[in-house]
């Protein structure tokens, strides 16, 4: 062939000892039929060693995403197809990709500790993902999602978090592989790593989302309050109060927030979105009629703050909800194995 259609990323390769670099190249090696590239921060010196291996040496960077970016850029400039990167340099992990090659964008991920698991599920509410775990360095990349992820800027493991959300909203698909053998990582991330994920979860589709649930809230409270101001019952403001305060909600995502189009699928999505709407008022009645007859002794002054509290409650909790069941963008699958 003239030039490797795969390469295999290594950054922060130096930092591991060098019998241990050697017995990774050994059995990567040995792994592959066909050149490959090998790009890696370190010099190492025996490069006839490794027949199927075409090293590319980088300079060494301290920050890990740095280290994938110039990573990427360089095989891009090398024409390669595919990029794989891994998790760690153990001599166990070495093999993961090997069933994986003839696929698309894949992750292979395990068990999570605590912290990693809270930070991808805030992720997934905040950019409308839905990958199982966010932090897993096992990945297989086509040439299209490699060059999408050139050119992010963030830094640490924050990166990795960073490019699902990327992929997503570029309508790319992605695999996840969730083996059940694999233990629960004992790494893990500290305080701001976490809160710069979370932040950098937010995207355009996202914030504006945000600004209109929160004009669809006070729509919704304006209209139950002058709903029971004219004498309706209060389930009746409440149903009436949701139905126009999701109908408004739904179109303006829908067609300019999301820019679905197709009349058939937006029917479909209102269909569940109503019913879902439907769902939540029933539950904000029941809600607040049970504080109201088991938790506070209700006058016309606290009845206010009971449905008030009531509608932030249920929004927030439907919120969640809404962004899994009807605006969630789907371009993440999960397998268990």
């Amino acid at each position: 062939m003239n030039s490797p259609s795969i390469a295999f990323l290594l950054p922060s390769f130096i930092g591991q000892k060098s019998v241990q670099r050697r017995e990774f190249l050994d059995k990567l090696n040995g792994l592959v039929t066909e050149k490959v590239l090998v790009i890696l921060d370190s010099q190492e010196e025996e490069e006839e060693r490794w027949g199927n291996l075409i090293l590319v040496k980088l300079d060494h960077k301290r920050l890990l995403g740095d280290g994938f970016r110039l990573s990427l850029s360089a095989a891009l400039n090398f024409g390669v197809e595919k990029v794989v990167t891994f998790e760690n340099y153990s001599i166990e992990n070495v093999s993961w990709f090997k069933n994986y090659l003839n696929g698309g964008n894949l992750i292979e991920t395990g068990k999570r500790n605590f912290r990693e698991m809270l930070v991808t599920e805030i992720s997934n509410l905040l950019s409308f993902g839905n990958a199982y775990n966010n932090f897993s360095f096992n990945r297989i990349l086509t040439k299209e999602a490699a060059t999408l992820l050139r050119d992010t800027k963030l830094t640490g493991k924050s990166f990795m978090v960073e490019s699902i959300n990327t992929l997503n909203a570029h309508g790319i698909h992605t695999t996840e592989i969730i083996r059940s053998d694999y233990g629960k990582d004992k790494k893990k991330i500290n305080m701001a790593e976490m809160a710069e994920s979370i932040i950098k979860s937010f995207n355009k589709t996202s914030i504006n989302y945000s600004l209109i649930s929160s004009f669809s809230y006070l729509i919704n409270l304006l209209m139950v309050y002058a709903s029971l101001s004219l004498g309706f019952f209060y389930p009746v403001a409440v149903l009436l109060g949701g139905e126009i305060s999701g109908i408004s909600n739904f179109i303006v995502n829908e067609k300019l927030n999301f820019k679905n189009k197709g009349f058939l699928s937006s029917a479909y999505r209102f269909g569940k979105f109503n019913a879902f709407v439907l769902g939540v008022v029933a539950f904000d009645i029941l809600l607040i009629s049970f504080i109201s007859r088991y938790l506070l002794v209700v006058g016309k002054t606290d009845f206010a703050v009971i449905s008030t509290f009531s509608i932030v409650f249920v929004s927030a909790v439907s919120l969640f909800l809404t962004n899994k069941m009807i605006w969630g963008t789907g371009n993440h699958q999960r397998i268990f194995l």
